[in-house]
């Protein structure tokens, strides 16, 4: 398994409302499972347990040690959370992990605030096949799009820094 082994770990690879699920999930049993139970519950296959549970650790949101996951303290505070305040704590996330905070200053820096969606492309790197690579990139969509940071007109093929709205 890739992000076992370290290689391409700061990549997350699980969509929002997988994670989501299994912060609640966590959080009903009392912030900790056993990850074969866990894998039971949220009916998921191994690779995809593993994206979810790897998703949430870099997020912060978790930890697993001997076969168990915990629900860290992060993870509690986001479970509790408003959607306002969860995605401020995905955007503050996201802005830890390189790939995120070097695409979204590349995005910064362009005139138009705007980049054609294949240029996401070369901040992803590692030998990866197609579906990981499409996994990774529908995640890194899935959760700037999420926080707020981002937006995609799927049209175009093109990706927006979210502006601020300026109040009248």
């Amino acid at each position: 398994m890739r992000w076992m082994d370290g290689e391409g770990s700061s990549y997350l690879r699980a969509g929002v409302g997988e994670v989501l699920g299994l912060l609640e999930i966590l959080d009903d049993e009392s912030g900790k499972m056993d990850v074969y139970r866990l894998g039971k519950s949220i009916h998921h296959h191994l690779e995809q347990l593993l994206d979810v549970l790897e998703t949430a650790r870099i997020l912060g949101f978790i930890e697993y040690e001997a076969g168990d996951v915990f629900l860290t303290p992060k993870g509690k505070r986001f479970v509790e959370s408003t959607q306002d305040e969860r995605k401020r704590m995905i955007a503050d996330a996201l802005l830890e992990i390189p790939v995120f905070r070097d695409f979204l200053s590349f995005l910064s820096s362009r005139e138009d605030h705007t980049v054609e969606l294949d240029e996401l492309d070369q901040f992803i790197v590692g030998d990866f096949t197609q579906e990981e690579l499409q996994k990774i990139k529908n995640a890194f969509l899935n959760w700037g799009r999420f926080a707020e940071l981002i937006w995609v007109d799927s049209d175009e093929r093109e990706i927006h820094l979210e502006e601020e709205e300026e109040e009248a």
